[in-house]
Formats: C-alpha cells, structure tokens, sequence
C-alpha cells in the first residue's frame, strides 16, 4: 500500500505487437535527450518474482499448467522529470513494462490473468511504498503467445540533497507461497 506523501498510479495497458515494439523503442530513443540532466531511479526485476507458473489447482505438473508469464522487458523510460513545485521536490517517473504470456494445456479463459506489484525503496533498500495492479494478457485468435505492455508513474517525493539514486524500483509478480517456491526450485 503506497504512503500518504508517495504515489504510483497505473496509467495504461495494450497489447502489442513486435512491429509497435520496434516503433516505441525507436521513440523513447529520441525523448531521451529531454530527460533532466539528474538522475533517474534504478528500475529492476525482482529475480525469484519475474516470473510465474500458473497451475490449475494444487497440481505442478507441467500438463496441468494454465499459463506462464513473465517480465519480459523494461522498457526506457518516456519521462523522467524532476519536479519542484513551492519547494517541495519529487521524481515523476513514466515505466513501461512488457509482460510476455503462454498458454498452457489448461488454459480455457483465453486470457492469463495476474496480479504485479511496483514498489520503491530509498535509502539503504528502506521500504517506502508498493501498488498492486491486476492485468491480463488475452489469447487473441487462439495464439499460444502474447504481449502486453503496462504503464505505471510513480511519483517519488524528495529530501534536501536526495537524487534518483537514493532510490530503487522493483517489478515482479504477485506469487502465492507455492508459486514463489516454486520459482525457488526451477530458477529461470
């Protein structure tokens, strides 16, 4: 849950396909000369929750996966700007993140339907804030495959002498015990 001085906010979801990927990484090449000269926070996967496999019941056996999904990319941020409005200094951060899914043998939703968190630490690693957002990644026209972007601004408030490198962002799944110990025991 986000503290009361600390915001993120998810903004968007779209599927997209390879040839839109291509033309968002060729943009956010340009707006990189319009980032603030300070700089940003670290944005990183958390290793043992970048990924999920979603089993139908209790079951993990492999025949009786639903999906698999996982954070595929991070992609350059859209906008990093430092803000300060009378005298109180923030970040306010654009991410887009590419989760990828496939379907399993029990998937009849057409769908992989998860849960992700964004969190931000300070200082030495300190907690300061986590959001929980839902999403999805439909199977359109029975695809074994597929891509959705996601889009989150966090908006980080700043102490007297603080930068984006005080702090990081973390991305991963919402897993159950099972599924984290899953992942434990088949890293990727």
């Amino acid at each position: 849950m986000p503290l009361p001085h600390m915001t993120i906010i998810q903004r968007a979801a779209r599927n997209v396909s390879a040839a839109a990927l291509s033309l968002l990484a060729l943009a956010s090449c340009a707006a990189q000369e319009d980032l603030a000269s300070y700089p940003c926070p670290a944005v990183l996967p958390v290793r043992d929750a970048s990924y999920m496999t979603k089993f139908e019941g209790q079951s993990q056996d492999l025949s009786d996966t639903l999906f698999e999904a996982k954070v595929d990319s991070i992609l350059p941020a859209a906008n990093c700007i430092y803000r300060n409005d009378e005298g109180k200094r923030s970040i306010v951060y654009d991410i887009r993140v590419q989760f990828l899914a496939q379907r399993g043998p029990k998937e009849r939703e057409g769908a992989a339907k998860f849960e992700y968190f964004v969190a931000v630490t300070g200082s030495g690693g300190t907690p300061l804030a986590r959001s929980v957002f839902p999403t999805e990644i439909p199977f359109e026209n029975n695809a074994t495959q597929a891509i959705v972007v996601e889009e989150v601004q966090p908006t980080i408030p700043l102490k007297e002498g603080e930068n984006g490198d005080w702090y990081r962002i973390y991305i991963g799944f919402m897993l159950t015990e099972q599924e984290l110990a899953y992942n434990r025991k088949n890293p990727r």
